[in-house]
Formats: C-alpha cells, structure tokens, sequence
C-alpha cells in the first residue's frame, strides 16, 4: 500500500471514528491523530517529488464510465498537497480549543472533524487525478464538506443564509466546469487530461470558448471579482478555522485548476494573458478597496482574499505572456511569484483568521466599532494580527514584500519587447502599487481599531489571550512569516519544480537550471533589505525601552467640565476610512441611517453608515425585478393549460432543430 492510499485510509476510517467514539474529547483527539498520521504519509509521499524526483503515478480501475483512473501527482499537485494537508492539520488544531465551548454539549463535535477528514481527502483527489468524472467527485465532496462547515452555527439565520449563499454559488461554478468538460469530452471522446490536452493544444474557437468557461468555474470557486459574493458572507459566518482554511487552502484549487488546465493548453493566445491580466487587476482592486469599508473583522479579511487570488493570478498571466511570446524569463518570474503568493497567502491569511478567531472566542464580536484596547489584554493575538498585517500588506521584512516583489520585477522586465506591450505591464504594476497602499492602510485602520486605543463598549466581554492549542497554531504560522521572508531560498525551493513545468512548454531543449536562478537572482538584494529592516526594529525597540522618560503624573484636564477623554471621542472605522471611500462611492455605495434630535430636549438620535457591495446589491435588485416582471406578467396573461402545452411544444421543437443542426442532420 502506498503513503498515498493509506493516508486516504487513515482519514476516512478517522471520520467514521470522530462519530462513533463516546465523548466529545475523544472525538477531537480521534481527528487530529488521524489528520496527523495522514499529513505525514502525504509529506513522505510527495516533499520527493518536490526535490526533483519523478512524478508519482499510479492506474486504479472502476466502473463505466469511468473505467481506468490516472493518478499522477506530479510538481504542481505536489506543492498543493505539501501545504493543504499540514495547514488543514494545524486547523484542527486549532479547532480543540476554539470549540471548547461545545465540548459539554449535546453537539457531537467528532462530525465537524469528519468533514475536516473529508476536506483533507477531496485534496488528495483534485491534486491527484487525471480523470474529469473522478476531479468533478472531488470538487464536489470538498464544496459539500465546507458547506456543512459553514453552517456549524445552523441554529441562526443568517448563518443558514450565508452557506445557502455559498453552496449556490459553487453550484453554479460546477455547472461551468461541467460544461467546459462536456464541450471537451465531444471534442476528443475522452474523460482523460492527457487527451484533453491533444485538443486544448490547437487554437480555435472552441478551445476559446472553454478556456473562458473555465475561468469562469475556478474564479468562481476562488472568489474573484465579480463572482465573489459569496465570501465574505461566508467567512463571516463561519467558525474562524473554517474561514481560514476555506480562504487559506480550500479555495486554492480554483488556482489549481486554471495552472493544471494551463499545461495541457501548452501555448496560450497572447489575449488569454492580457485577459487574466486584466481580470486580476479587477479583483485585486475591488477587493482591496472593499476591506476599506468593512467592520466586521472576518468580513474585512474576506473581501482581502478576493484581493490576494487577484495578486496572485496577476502573476499568471505575466507567465501566460511569456508562453505566448516564447520568454522563459516572464515565465519563471510570472508563475513563481504567482505559485509564491498563493504559498505566502495561505500562510498569513489563515494566521490573521486565527488572530480574528481568538478576539471573538475572548470578546464574542469582531465588530472593530465596538472593540478597541485588546493588545494590552492580548499581547499575543495582536502580535500575531500586527505581523499578518504587515506581510498581507507586502511590507519587508516578511513573507508577503517576497512574492510581490518578484512580481514587480516581472512587470518590469527588461526582456519584454514593444513599447505598449511594456507600457501595459508598467500600468499593471501601478495598479498593484495602489493595491498594496490600500491594503496598508485597510490593515492599520483594522489593527489600530481592534487593538489599540481604550475600549469602545463596556458591554464586550473581558478579554484574554486564547489557549494553548489555539495560540500554538498563531506561533506556527508566525514563525513561518519570517521564515519564508527572511529565507525566500526556502520558498523558492518549494516553488521550482512546478515552476519548471511551465518553463518546459516554451522550449523543449532550454537550460532549465539557468533560467531557475533568475528567481533567486532577483531576490537576492531584497534579503539584505529584509534584514536590516528587522535589525532597525530591534535597535529602534531597545532605544525606546533605554530612554523612555518615567511615566508622567496623570491630572484631569482643566477646561470646561472636560475630564478625560472618552471612548466615544476615538476615530471610528468610518472615519477613519471616510474620506478614501468618499472618492469611490459608485464602487463603495454607502447607505444612511439618521434619526435626527428634535425638540428642545430630544431623547434619541443616531447616525449609521453602511458600505453594501455594489454587485450583491445590484444581483438581488435585479432578482426582485424580475421575480415582480414575472408576476405582473403572470397576471396579465394566465398560463392556462393549453397555452403551457403550446410553450413546452416550442421548446420542444427547437431543441430537436438545434441537435439536428449539431449533427448536420444525420442522427
């Protein structure tokens, strides 16, 4: 048996464990030791294959239709598996102390940790298989297992809203790439990539039309923007550890399905990168710009994801140019900061979910208007949260600034020929400057607002730090951070060998090794400027604890009846982000609540903003539009039996007339 089918093994029989076992301690215990024993045999399996060695394969038969199964994990589904699998492991993790309150309940906490198991094992599938039937089965299994994730809370509505949201959504996602596969199966009369590609290598109209269907169903399932909707209510509904690996992990394999289907397409269309240019920068834009606005926290780091996946698709389609222009350097730089930033994002995204988690799990909100104070009550959590701010922001010396900073040096690249194509790709790298200057300030106004300054309401629990289990999984992924920031060869080295898989369809007879140092390269000076930057810190922190004059006598302040000052009297998230989303009210329509004082001693008055999404908002306009078109018009004409029948006739008849015309009449 190899690691791979016993890990499969150890995770299906830790689910049915997880619920049968008496106890809901045990059942904890049951899913991490399972999640454990299956993250190390998935790493012995595949950190090899990441080291060069060859692709792991492997046949497995089944059933009509499917018949023969192809499991190949080769550099790509390698680099997902090494960091999807030992992520989701630290989630569970952290989910023992996060759902302690659960434990002396009647909920059975052993099936929140079977759906993990099943989330694990639909990772093995996708970043495994070569057939289409077998890929959709895991697609399916993990969009279910989140589902039910989501949903832990099922007893509040808006929870049950927010996972009625999401499961749509990625149905309609499925129905993409069930078409696209579809179209793919009546070109070649296969379920097979590896035939799949023979068709997707020959330009034409209809690999157009499937590549476009295919983006549409991975940024669906990635959250891109316009598709996006669905997230934020999502994360915000969602358990912490389940935002975080839905965010973090999960939904990385819509990137994992547009890189797999972009090495069966080989050389793409010049338009095919210009368009995932373009549909990155959107994202990453409108992302950014909305966690401006948001004060829920888990919604703030929500619309930030849509933001990231943009970041990182930038990146593929820089390689999508080089494929097309035939540049190995744009190649490399494209997909290896591309394939970086998803590494990178995984990491601080999930530890700001963590921090996120741990601020509600101690103070039952994440609602920045409400709290305020927490890094003196939490030194730990707003640690954690300060150092995801900054490597989400791409500031030195941390993960994030890696990753974007070889990106920059893509857009930037000398190699690239002709004045507009190179003007393009320096306005591409304006756009992401301003992401990147959004995204500074979005993370002060949700740090500054959450931790420090005084409390803003008395009624918010007394905080603390979390426990042991979750601050373990917080000191994990920090370490990481400087890891992958300090040490961008350990990156680098996880990211070559997928890498060069997108290298080899330019030139088959190119110098791989040379053109592979290219990253490292560029690289190279950012690490001096990681570390002197940390070293700035340390002296700046040591002079500030040597000089710091004695604490001065605290007065009241003479003048007026004024005090002291109150927490009323901070800057509040709409305040302090007012006037960037005053430039930006068509993207960040706000909505004003006011009740006004009247009288000569009024009792009430109050003044409420709230930023909507400007696509949900218009998506349900449009749905009550046309749910009262279509009463109206039900109305003015009543589908009498006669006249349904007549309908269904027509239909009928055009179906036929369009089959017949598919098959030039000959059935």
């Amino acid at each position: 048996m190899s690691p791979l089918h016993a890990a499969t093994l150890f995770l299906l029989l830790g689910a049915i464990a997880c619920i049968v076992v008496p106890g809901n301690g045990r059942r904890a215990a049951v899913g991490i030791a399972s999640q454990v024993a299956a993250t190390l045999l998935v790493l012995i399996a595949v950190v090899p294959v990441l080291a060069h060695q060859p692709a792991i394969i492997a046949q497995l038969t089944w059933s009509y239709p499917v018949d023969l199964i192809l499991l190949r994990i080769d550099g790509l589904g390698a680099l997902f598996l090494a960091f999807s699998m030992p992520l989701t492991l630290l989630g569970a993790v952290y989910a023992h102390g996060y759902l302690q309150p659960f434990f002396k309940t009647d909920r059975n906490i052993g099936v929140h940790y079977a759906l993990l198991n099943l989330v694990s094992i639909s990772y093995l599938i996708i970043y495994s298989v070569e057939n289409a039937m077998v890929f959709l089965l895991g697609w399916e299994i993990a969009a279910l297992a989140a589902w039910l994730l989501v949903i832990w809370d099922y007893r509040n509505q808006k929870v049950r809203f927010a996972g009625f949201n999401y499961l749509v959504s990625t149905h309609l996602g499925l129905l993409f790439l069930i078409t696209a596969f579809l179209i793919l199966f009546s070109q070649t009369h296969s379920f097979d990539f590896s035939q799949f590609g023979v068709f997707l290598r020959a330009p034409g109209m209809t690999r157009n039309v499937t590549f476009l269907l295919l983006v549409a169903s991975f940024g669906l399932k990635s959250a891109f923007f316009p598709m996006h909707t669905w997230l934020p209510r999502a994360h915000a509904a969602a358990p912490a550890h389940v935002s975080a690996l839905m965010s973090g992990v999960i939904h990385k394999a819509g990137l994992y399905g547009l890189l797999r289907f972009t090495l069966l397409i080989a050389t793409p269309d010049e338009w095919m990168g210009w368009f995932l240019i373009a549909f990155a920068l959107l994202s990453a834009v409108t992302g950014v710009m909305y966690t401006v606005v948001q004060r829920d926290l888990k919604r703030l780091l929500g619309y930030s994801s849509t933001e990231n996946v943009g970041i990182a698709c930038l990146g593929f389609g820089l390689g999508y140019l080089g494929l097309a222009w035939h540049n190995p350097t744009l190649v490399v730089l494209g997909f290896a900061g591309g394939l970086l930033h998803v590494l990178h994002h995984a990491v601080f995204k999930c530890l700001l979910f963590y921090a996120a988690g741990a601020v509600y799990s101690a103070t039952h909100s994440v609602d920045i208007e409400r709290l305020g104070g927490l890094a003196r009550k939490m030194p730990h959590t707003a640690i954690a949260f300060l150092l995801g701010g900054i490597a989400i922001a791409a500031l030195p010396p941390l993960n994030g600034f890696v990753s974007e900073f070889l990106l920059y040096s893509g857009l930037f690249d000398d190699s690239v020929l002709g004045g507009q194509n190179r003007g393009l790709l320096v306005l591409a790298a304006t756009v992401l400057a301003f992401v990147g200057a959004v995204s500074a300030f979005s993370i002060t106004r949700a740090f500054g607002l959450t931790f420090l300054g005084s409390p803003r309401d008395p009624e918010i629990h007394e905080a603390h730090d979390p426990v042991l289990s979750m601050r373990s999984a917080l000191y994990v992924l920090t370490a990481l951070l400087f890891v992958f920031g300090l040490v961008p060869q350990v990156g680098l080295a996880l990211v070559e060998v997928p890498t060069s898989q997108f290298i080899a369809l330019t030139h088959r007879g190119l110098d791989v090794a040379r053109v592979l140092a290219v990253p490292l390269a560029v690289l190279q000076p950012i690490v001096w400027v990681s570390v002197s930057v940390l070293l700035l810190i340390g002296v700046l922190a040591a002079l500030r604890k040597w000089a710091m004059p004695a604490p001065a006598a605290i007065h009241r302040t003479w003048g007026c009846g004024y005090t002291e000052p109150l927490p009323r009297a901070q800057y509040t998230g709409a305040s302090f982000s007012g006037h960037l989303a005053g430039y930006y009210k068509r993207l960040l329509p706000t909505k004003l609540d006011r009740h006004m004082p009247e009288g000569p001693f009024p009792a009430e008055a109050h003044l409420r903003t709230h930023t909507v999404d400007a696509v949900e908002d218009r998506m349900f306009e449009v749905l009550n539009t046309g749910e009262d078109s279509l009463a109206m018009l039900a109305e003015k004409a009543p589908l009498t039996p006669r006249i349904a029948f007549a309908l269904g006739l027509v239909v009928l008849v055009a179906t036929v007339a369009i089959v017949l015309a598919g098959t030039g009449g000959r059935l």
